[in-house]
């Protein structure tokens, strides 16, 4: 009776991943360029405490819901829970559109996200006053407070 019990559970948990995959509208390689494009797009919007569109402004993890959103994937609202929910990523893995995440010593829990675009870039809303932008892994700054990685993809 349990290896019966067993057995239908795993069906239909690889029964539900599979049509999670497929209802994707994109391929994860097409969904990767369609979110770097549309975090792009967004450069030089302002930042806004609680903004998760081009018409409000963005926050960071608010950039990242609606870059993400623009490929059917609906991921949590905060940089933190982002973190913890995500498929963690080596740092040299890192592929366009993966999440990056940094925590300053004073905050409790993660406090800022930006997407990664490649080559040691990322897009993000840095903060108040200072308008979506690129960011560099390799700034002293980022360097020094970089928690990880993770992607949805």
């Amino acid at each position: 009776m349990f290896l019966l019990l067993m057995l239908l559970l795993i069906s239909c948990s690889t029964h539900n991943q599979a049509t999670l995959k497929q209802d994707l509208p994109y391929k994860p390689s097409e969904s990767r360029k369609i979110i770097v494009h549309n975090a792009i797009n967004n450069l030089g919007r302002p930042y806004k405490w609680g903004g998760d569109s081009p018409s409000k402004g963005f926050d960071c993890s608010g950039l990242i819901v609606y870059t993400y959103q623009k490929v059917g994937i609906y991921i949590p609202r905060t940089a933190n829970a982002q973190f913890s929910s995500g498929k963690p990523v080596i740092k040299k893995d890192l592929k366009p559109g993966d999440l990056v995440f940094f925590k300053n010593p004073t905050a409790q829990k993660v406090n800022h996200v930006g997407i990664f675009i490649g080559e040691n870039t990322f897009v993000h809303a840095p903060g108040l006053g200072r308008p979506v932008s690129y960011g560099c892994l390799t700034n002293p700054y980022f360097k020094k407070y970089y928690i990880g990685s993770r992607t949805y993809l």
